[in-house]
């Protein structure tokens, strides 16, 4: 697809540690932050999903992001077309733009929003094609995979959406959909919602009308700044948009148990507002977002547990010639109007229905139509309007007699408004130190960690610990989070000392393990693993954590026991199906293997692991992103295969083309961690590995920021074979620095120093760690 985009300077090259951070935590994500106005042309990969009613095109080098999807009927876009790519600094990492579908996990315009993503396509048996997209982040190790699938004869595109927490430990997550539909100044927010909720849940108001009398569902009216308001008592399933400028909308859809939360986002029409328009765009196009999401407000996270999948769908839908929204569903979208004594009845349907459609004041049918009603034609009626003062309603059954939409004038699934509370909300705050329980200060250090700020969650702990020493949970919160940030030296004596106060806590088993292995104490923690396994709360993390220890250890049929006993209480965890697919095929069982491998790429059609244990690896994807590589290789690595990995590591890949790399990011042959990593695994293996030492020790370290356990396990190897290597010195003391560990990380800068001043943002990271972490005004100097 041929879309202009403005261009970015070179990512920033300091690594944005959590420690100079109070809001947004990168690392180890480069920060995007020098926007330009200098616009070029750009030729992105696109992905064209279409049938005979919808035209979609979803582009995985800009975040998987569904441009647009062009209703075939009428031509017109369903989401918003921008014609260029224009940035601002409005994302996670900086860069960002306005346009389509974006896919929000774990946190709000997310890491990856404006960078390529792992995609790929297929057609099924049932005539549907889908294309499908997603990332494993470097942040916490969790995925997002979302399938967008259309179906013959249908107008609906389903987003079938997983959510995966893939790492050790448990991570903070929400998730929200965020579509841009363009809007003119007449257009209407069409929400079935009487009260709507500030950010932070602050306040409650009243909707459309707000206090200063003014209909906010219309954006000419929206001039006091941006519109961003949460959907407040309603349990209805649909949201959408109507625009008279186009005679067309776009409706969402998907069920209030699963995905409940709504909320709006418009920039407004005042001064700041239209500037925003330019900024965001080259044709001065307004644009609004129907976002959707798990919690009630973009406040909230939860935490996703090790080997915890979540699935839910989403549906949209376009409307046309129905002069608003009443309600939509997956079977169509009706519109109900009076004028000038009568009811206008408007029905799109989303497919062919064979059936009836009856309108009644609830008492008597004003009107009954069989037929076959297709996506093509637009229903329409005018209904004279009995004399009698009942609410009119629109009814669609199928020939079986199913109802598969109705819909009463102003009848929704509204709490009573008795129960809601206008104005500002009470909500709960923290007493002072001084005043804190137990229970304030655990309340306190969970909502940094929800926040992502796990350093000062650590902090807090520490001071309860001051206050309340033998407080069991304040212990048990500050282990756990200790072996969370891989802080494995103080982890360890935290909970040992919980677990012998209570050996069936089964949360406190599984963090002791993963602490002890984190300190090589393998046997150790194969005891905790096995007693965490105990419960099913945490059954499958243990048994697939025993079984990486058990195949480390040469013991692969008992791998393969305890992958197969993981699977059974998270059949939908990848990982362990992948290590599965692995261990069998290392035990000689390729038929087994190959069967599996096949039945979960067609679930999971993203995993580059499973693609390489069928000897079908893409080289090009692999080669836009190192980390893609070192995840692999990581797998292998975890299972004591680590012939597999190095085989994985020492490939010549592909150069890959702009665009669809990570800016500032390097082939993965060329990246110092993929190298170090390699000769960890050859030194495993018994062979030499100085060479590879050796060469990742004169690779650049611009942009590489090391976060994973198995990153400070290579480095040491590094290290032991060679004191005097700067370059792991130094990645070792950013890898330190990352968790807070600012002593451990001044002495690797230092000796680095000592070896090689010259390395990039050394000096600049230390003066800042000396700045502002430990306040040696005259040493940052």
């Amino acid at each position: 697809m041929d879309l202009p985009a403005y261009e970015e300077g070179a990512p920033d090259p300091n690594p944005p540690f959590d420690q100079f951070s109070t809001g947004r935590f990168n690392y180890p994500y480069t920060l995007r932050n020098e926007i330009t106005n200098t616009p070029a042309e750009h030729q992105w990969r696109a992905v064209y999903l279409e049938n005979e009613y919808l035209k979609c095109s979803v582009l995985p080098d800009i975040g998987g992001h569904v441009y647009t999807c062009v209703d075939k009927i009428n031509g017109q876009p369903m989401f918003y077309a921008n014609p260029s790519i224009k940035k601002a600094r409005i994302g996670y990492r900086g860069a960002w733009a306005a346009f389509g579908v974006e896919f929000n996990f774990p946190v709000s315009h997310n890491w990856v929003s404006m960078s390529p993503v792992n995609f790929t396509y297929a057609q099924h048996q049932d005539g549907s094609a889908s294309v499908t997209v997603g990332n494993v982040d470097r942040v916490y190790g969790m995925e997002w995979t979302v399938e967008l699938t259309l179906r013959p004869g249908s107008t609906v595109l389903e987003q079938r959406t997983t959510l995966s927490n893939r790492g050790e430990v448990r991570h903070r997550f929400y998730w929200w959909n965020n579509a841009g539909v363009q809007v003119w100044d007449d257009s209407r927010i069409q929400y079935p919602m009487r009260f709507a909720a500030a950010h932070g849940f602050a306040e409650v108001q009243r909707w459309p009308v707000d206090r200063q009398g003014k209909d906010l569902s219309v954006i000419r009216n929206q001039t006091d700044g941006p519109v961003s308001l949460f959907v407040h008592g309603s349990r209805e399933d649909f949201i959408g948009v109507w625009n008279p400028h186009s005679n067309t909308g776009t409706a969402h859809f998907a069920e209030y148990a699963e995905v409940p939360a709504k909320k709006i986002w418009s920039w407004g029409v005042d001064a700041d507002g239209l500037d925003w328009r330019k900024a965001l765009s080259d044709n001065n196009s307004a644009y609004v977002e129907l976002q959707a999401g798990l919690f009630r407000n973009q406040e909230t996270y939860a935490f996703l547990e090790p080997r915890q999948t979540i699935s839910f769908m989403e549906y949209w839908m376009p409307v046309r010639d129905t002069g608003g929204i009443s309600r939509a569903n997956l079977a169509g979208v009706v519109h109900l109007q009076r004028n000038n004594g009568k009811l206008s009845v408007a029905f799109n349907a989303n497919r062919k229905i064979s059936g009836t459609i009856n309108v009644s004041d609830g008492a008597t049918s004003l009107l009954a139509e069989k037929g076959d009603f297709v996506p093509d034609l637009v229903w329409k009626k005018e209904i004279p309007i009995p004399s009698a003062p009942r609410n009119l309603t629109f009814e669609l059954k199928n020939n079986e007699g199913d109802v598969l939409l109705r819909q009463t004038e102003g009848q929704y699934d509204w709490v009573p408004e008795s129960q809601i509370k206008l104005g500002p909300q009470v909500s709960y705050k923290v007493p002072e130190e001084s005043k804190r329980t137990t229970d304030d200060w655990l309340q306190f250090g969970k909502n940094e960690e929800l926040n992502g700020n796990a350093l000062a969650a650590l902090q807090t702990y520490g001071k309860a610990l001051l206050k309340f020493p033998g407080s069991f949970e304040v212990l048990k919160a500050a282990g756990r989070l200790d072996a969370s940030l891989n802080r494995f030296d103080e982890a360890l004596p935290r909970l040992v000392e919980v677990h012998g106060r209570n050996t069936s806590d089964t949360e406190v088993s599984y963090y002791l393990g993963i602490a002890n292995e984190g300190l090589d104490r393998d046997e150790d923690a194969a005891d905790a693993y096995r007693d965490a396994m105990r419960l099913p709360s945490y059954r499958a993390a243990a048994a697939m954590r025993l079984a990486e220890v058990q195949a480390r250890a040469g013991r692969l049929d008992r791998a393969q026991q305890l992958l197969t006993e993981s699977l059974k209480f998270a059949p939908e965890d990848l990982r362990a199906a992948e290590e599965l697919v692995a261990v069998l095929d290392a035990l000689g069982k390729k038929t087994e293997a190959q069967t599996l491998a096949k039945e979960r790429l067609t679930r999971f059609p993203l995993s580059d692991f499973i693609r390489e244990e069928l000897g079908s690896p893409n080289l090009a994807h692999l080669a836009g992103d190192p980390y893609r590589v070192l995840n692999i290789a990581y797998g292998y690595a975890r299972l004591g295969l680590y012939r597999q990995a190095v085989k994985v590591l020492s490939r010549e890949y592909p150069a890959a083309k702009a665009d669809q790399t990570e800016p500032g990011a390097g082939s993965p042959q060329n990246h110092p961690l993929v190298v170090y990593f390699r000769g960890y695994c050859r030194e495993k293996l018994g062979e030499d590995a100085q060479k590879d030492y050796s060469q990742a020790s004169r690779l650049s370290t611009l942009y590489i920021f090391p976060n994973r356990i198995e990153d400070l396990r290579a480095l040491r190897a590094a290290m032991r074979i060679n004191e005097k290597d700067a370059t792991a010195h130094y990645l070792l003391g950013t890898w330190h620095f990352a968790r807070g560990q600012t002593d451990l990380a001044l002495s690797e800068w230092k000796r680095a120093r000592e070896l090689n001043s010259k390395i990039p943002v050394l000096l600049a990271s230390t003066g800042l760690a000396l700045l502002h972490v430990k306040h040696e005004f005259a040493a940052a100097l």
